[in-house]
């Protein structure tokens, strides 16, 4: 039996016996030790959302942008009305940050999804680069404190709203190029209303 068999078997055997959100991560877990190699794990739940494109869309930035690091990502989608945002990401260790959560809005249309995703993730490789730190407590981006800027006049917002835009484009390029996943990312427009 090749390798692949006895995963499916083990999963099988998980499957019946655990509940829904342990058939998740160890899902998730799957998927990530066959495309990433081992070096990084990204587990999702909660609820609205698409566990495919999740998955897909960090597996191909981490792939891409951070295919060295052994990073550790928990996406968590939940309402955040209360929180008046589409996404954040919160960090474990400043000191040397590889573990990350990102939080997002669910129940999201896919445009505003895939581009909320991949802005926290320019995030996480601003943090992960060094270029974005925090030092005795306030924000730093590039050596410089950034914590008394607005928000959108911050210099790494400005970075991560451009190439949320960017990376949109070529994610969908990517995807349909390779035909991954059951979707149809063609479908995607590539502007928002």
């Amino acid at each position: 039996m090749c390798w692949m068999g006895r995963w499916l078997s083990i999963l099988k055997v998980i499957y019946d016996k655990n509940d829904r959100k342990g058939k998740t991560n160890l899902y998730s877990l799957f998927i990530m030790d066959v495309s990433l190699g081992n070096k990084s794990y990204i587990y999702h739940f909660g609820y609205g959302y698409s566990k495919k494109r999740c998955t897909t869309i960090a597996t191909w930035f981490i792939n891409k942008y951070l295919p060295r690091h052994k990073l550790t990502i928990d996406i968590v989608h939940r309402s955040l009305m209360k929180d008046d945002c589409f996404g954040y990401l919160d960090v474990t260790n400043y000191f040397k940050p590889r573990d990350f959560t990102i939080s997002l809005h669910s129940k999201m249309k896919e445009v505003d999804y895939v581009k909320t995703l991949l802005h926290e993730l320019v995030h996480l490789k601003q943090w992960v680069e060094g270029t974005l730190t925090l030092k005795s407590g306030k924000t730093h981006y590039r050596g410089k404190n950034v914590s008394d800027v607005k928000y959108y006049e911050q210099p790494h917002e400005i970075e991560a709203f451009k190439l949320q835009e960017e990376l949109y484009i070529q994610y969908n390029r990517d995807m349909c190029r390779s035909g991954k996943g059951k979707y149809n990312f063609k479908r995607l427009p590539q502007f928002t209303l």
